[in-house]
């Protein structure tokens, strides 16, 4: 009895052992999962912090096209994604650059390119992976991580510079979007002075503001760049734009074909059987090849132009065109003398009847991709135009250079 009454105690001695190594194993299985919990965890929220910085690096040089835009004096809007990458289909687009950029610098990789959205590009979307991992245990491994050990082939390093096969990485998505402050011309421009009179100051815009800041003034003298960067936000939002990017906004433009006059400026002139509208556009045609000058052209022709551009650039030295100057030539040439448009690109905005929107452009309508530039629509998608200091009158195509307003001008009476 007594032998068997001692046995007792020891017997429950090595039973609560036992429990008790079962609760360790059991505490340090827990511990081990709680550490690989917390891991995992980690490199979601690296991941995270990783893909938000990319997803905002991509979005940057969009901003900084349509800064300097605005600083230039034009309204930011007209620049796209196709500003800074004109190839969509780039095996390495400079916003991706941006993005892997970024990406390197918080430990992270990124997976695949940056996806653009909206009819403008204004929207990116990144996706990343951190470039270390949290690792298999030995009891996890598979037959195939085993030859893969073995052999070196997929191995990957944790934070704390271990080797070994990957269980998970941290990866993560984000989606930035570039806001564009509310721009706006302000001056009211003065009548356009007679034929052959040198454009007058007072026909600039005074300066143009963007929520209410004045960014850019005729004279010079606007604010420094870094006090304007903070109009042009970049934020992080929840989804994509709805709109597909397509490598350049859809212009609706119709399907007529393009109009090729025949005219040289030492050749033969425009038909005056052909109507109106293609006149327009043959007597511009006349003069491609020739130089842009600022303030340059008018009702007669090219001339010498003026100084200076908002840009600083003269046209004292140069024989030619300018933008408005050409338009003013090619309708006055084609109505017979009989219509004066003006100048200016601030006058002639306001010359003839809108056309509210490129899919009712006719050849010969005036068209103005923006507040500092006009063109003459010549069909098919295309536009006749002096386009800057350095460059000639040319044929151009419309696509992709915005649209802020186009003007229809009504032949003379007895005209079509």
């Amino acid at each position: 009895m007594r032998r068997g009454f001692g046995r007792g105690p020891r017997g429950d001695e090595g039973s609560t052992q036992i429990v008790m190594l079962l609760a360790m194993v059991c505490a340090f299985g827990l511990a081990l999962l709680a550490i690989q919990v917390a891991q995992a965890n980690d490199m979601r929220t690296r991941g995270q912090i990783a893909a938000d910085a990319a997803a905002i690096a991509a979005v940057t040089p969009l901003r900084d096209a349509a800064l300097t835009t605005a600083l230039d004096g034009q309204m930011p809007d007209i620049v796209g994604l196709w500003t800074v990458e004109p190839n969509e289909n780039a095996g390495n687009p400079v916003y991706a650059q941006k993005a892997r950029d970024y990406a390197k610098r918080n430990d992270a990789e990124l997976v695949g390119k940056p996806h653009p959205t909206g009819v403008r590009g204004y929207t990116m979307k990144v996706s990343v992976q951190t470039k270390d991992c949290f690792l298999k245990e030995e009891n996890e491994l598979t037959k195939q991580d085993r030859e893969d050990l073995r052999n070196g082939r997929n191995i990957c390093t944790d934070r704390s510079g271990r080797t070994g096969i990957s269980k998970g990485r941290g990866t993560a998505t984000a989606i930035a979007e570039l806001k564009l402050p509310t721009c706006g011309y302000v001056g009211a421009p003065q009548p356009s002075p007679p034929p052959g009179e040198e454009e007058p100051t007072s026909g600039v815009p005074q300066r143009l503001e963007c929520d209410d800041v004045v960014v850019w003034r005729s004279g010079g003298g606007g604010p420094d760049r870094e006090e304007v960067l903070r109009l042009f936000k970049i934020r992080l939002v929840a989804e994509e734009d709805p709109e597909p990017y397509t490598g350049a906004p859809p212009t609706g433009l119709p399907s007529g074909p393009y109009v090729e006059g025949k005219c040289r400026k030492d050749g033969p002139k425009p038909d005056k059987s052909l109507p109106f509208g293609e006149r327009i556009v043959a007597w511009a045609q006349c003069w491609l090849g020739t130089p842009y000058s600022w303030g340059g052209g008018g009702p007669n022709g090219p001339s010498y132009g003026i100084c200076c551009s908002p840009g600083g650039y003269s046209g004292t030295g140069t024989f030619g065109f300018d933008c408005s100057g050409l338009t003013e030539y090619a309708v006055y040439q084609a109505s017979g003398g009989k219509i004066v448009i003006g100048s200016t690109t601030y006058v002639q905005i306001n010359a003839g009847i809108p056309v509210s929107s490129p899919s009712q452009l006719q050849p010969g309508d005036l068209i103005f991709p923006h507040m500092g530039h006009v063109a003459i629509y010549a069909g098919g998608g295309m536009m006749v135009e002096a386009p800057s200091t350095g460059d000639v009158v040319k044929v151009s195509p419309i696509a992709g250079r915005g649209f802020l307003a186009g003007r229809r001008i009504p032949p003379p009476a007895g005209d079509r």
